[in-house]
């Protein structure tokens, strides 16, 4: 059969088209019509929902405490990486999530950086971190806070190690091009002003600095009390359990949210909004046998199992989780949380980064399976 001429020239026109593809990619441009459908889908993800296992974390890091000497490592720490990104050293697509430990009477240098970060205690009984001269003692539970620019290190006064969870925004730092992190802290010790190098900062605030300026409920100082670091974020750095838990049982007999139990933020004092720029802190109570909604966001949720045990429905994936496991669900997932105890409460400390969504006006969510 003879070829028509509309055929020749549709022939001749890919021809072209492919030969103008061929020079764009060699002068490192791309044509809008080759990716259309790629720029214009709904947002996808390559994180993958996973829940990294305490007891097999915790063995890691004993042994790595045997191994590696914190002079070798600055941070003894294990980074939760994502499946769908390893070996790249993200949790989320934003957020950076590792378990760290401390031995007894080590200490770990001092230095800023621009990530936010913050570490959630999970065991010891002598851990300590300085922030900007405020040596804030670890508890199970507390959550410490180092924002932005704030000099801090850490330490163990204890007999046994101490073990935490750090929540950094240093993946999107990294897509801003911003990471700078500076180790050359010193004092001015001497007499004619010139600063000293130190390894650790001098301990220079009261016990419990940041109770005592905010720990009263809906009170703050009415006066000048200096700006703590950079003054980026909260200036109150520690959040203790106990207050935590008390909170929680107030709210004991309230509905709560259909989608999270009865969930709690943590907030900056003197904002009332998300302790940092990047980041919202949470801690959402289930009741036993509860079975919540399921609902999608666009920010990615870091959570951590402190009470209790649990599953947690990402799509087709079930997370199974219990007592210091930690999980992930990625932006724009469907999820929903069970606790799988008949008679006791289950607690998820939780870490996202709506902030940044919410300020871009990019924040969005979806609900389904409301009960009423």
């Amino acid at each position: 059969m003879a070829t028509s001429a509309n055929e020749v020239g549709a022939a001749a026109g890919d021809e072209a088209r492919a030969a103008l593809k061929k020079r764009n990619e060699a002068a490192s441009f791309i044509a809008l019509w080759d990716y259309f459908s790629d720029i214009t889908r709904s947002t996808t993800n390559v994180f993958q929902p996973h829940v990294w296992k305490w007891s097999e974390a915790r063995q890691l890091l004993f042994d790595a405490l045997n191994l590696v000497s914190l002079d070798q490592a600055d941070r003894r720490a294990f980074i939760l990486a994502n499946p769908g990104v390893f070996p790249k050293h993200f949790t989320t697509n934003t957020l950076y999530v590792a378990y760290q430990i401390v031995g007894p009477g080590e200490t770990a240098a001092v230095h800023w950086h621009t990530p936010s970060a913050s570490r959630f205690v999970l065991e010891g009984n002598g851990g300590f971190t300085v922030i900007e001269g405020e040596k804030c003692v670890m508890h199970r539970g507390d959550l410490i806070l180092t924002p932005q620019g704030t000099w801090h290190d850490h330490g163990n006064d204890g007999s046994e190690p101490a073990l935490w969870v750090d929540v950094l925004d240093l993946p999107l730092v990294d897509h801003l091009g911003a990471i700078y992190f500076d180790f050359d802290y010193g004092e001015t010790d001497d007499p004619r002003g010139e600063p000293i190098r130190r390894r650790t900062q001098t301990v220079r605030l009261p016990d419990n600095h940041s109770d005592n300026l905010y720990g009263a409920s809906g009170l703050l100082p009415a006066y000048d009390v200096g700006q703590r670091g950079q003054g980026f974020g909260t200036p109150k750095f520690v959040y203790r359990w106990d207050d935590t838990m008390k909170a929680l049982a107030r709210l004991r007999d309230y509905d709560g949210s259909p989608f999270d139990g009865v969930i709690m933020r943590y907030a900056n004092p003197a904002t009332g909004g998300p302790t940092t720029d990047t980041m919202d802190f949470t801690v959402q109570q289930l009741r036993p046998r509860q079975r919540t909604a399921s609902h999608r966001h666009t920010s990615s949720t870091v959570y951590c199992c402190l009470e209790g045990s649990g599953s947690t429905e990402v799509g087709d994936t079930v997370l199974d989780w219990g007592r210091n496991d930690t999980f992930v669900v990625p932006s724009w997932s469907w999820h929903a949380h069970r606790n799988a105890s008949q008679s006791e409460p289950a607690i998820l400390y939780g870490v996202n980064d709506s902030p940044i969504a919410a300020r871009l006006g990019l924040y969005r969510e979806e609900a389904r399976d409301v009960r009423a």
